[in-house]
């Protein structure tokens, strides 16, 4: 589960970094202010959309900014976020996992799954989280940022 403190902390570090305050780091993502306020404040997580592009914009670990990890930066070239629903099965292969499997251990439920699959939706923050975990990795190799 994401720790929405560590979260906030992160965020206000990477911003403080760049000398960004909150309105000048929504006009740069085209956002608003007040759906990254709810971040800045620990309030709420961010969707899976904005995470992407909070660690494309920051250049920096996802493991980093949801407070996974220390170290912000590493020297990687991190690579294009695939979809989800291409790289779950990517990833199912590469670990040798059954779907059945994977729904029973991570108790997820099958419709979850299946949108996650067909690509109608993709996971919060902390299913993220709890899939990096299971398969005992970062979530930027889940998210298919590194290898």
């Amino acid at each position: 589960m994401v720790i929405l403190s560590k979260l906030s902390e992160s965020l206000k570090e990477l911003m403080s970094e760049r000398n960004l305050t909150q309105t000048s780091l929504a006009e740069a993502m085209g956002t608003c202010s007040s759906k990254l306020s709810s971040y800045i404040t620990g309030n709420r997580a961010p969707n899976y959309d904005t995470l992407i592009q909070l660690v494309e914009f920051f250049h920096c670990s996802a493991d980093f900014l949801l407070g996974i990890k220390e170290y912000p930066y590493e020297e990687i070239d991190y690579l294009p976020v695939p979809p989800f629903s291409q790289r779950l099965r990517t990833v199912l292969k590469e670990m040798n996992c059954t779907q059945y499997s994977f729904i029973k251990q991570t108790k997820i439920s099958w419709g979850v799954f299946y949108n996650w699959l067909s690509g109608k939706s993709n996971p919060s923050v902390d299913n993220l989280v709890k899939i990096a975990s299971f398969f005992d990795c970062s979530v930027d190799f889940i998210l298919g940022r590194v290898k």
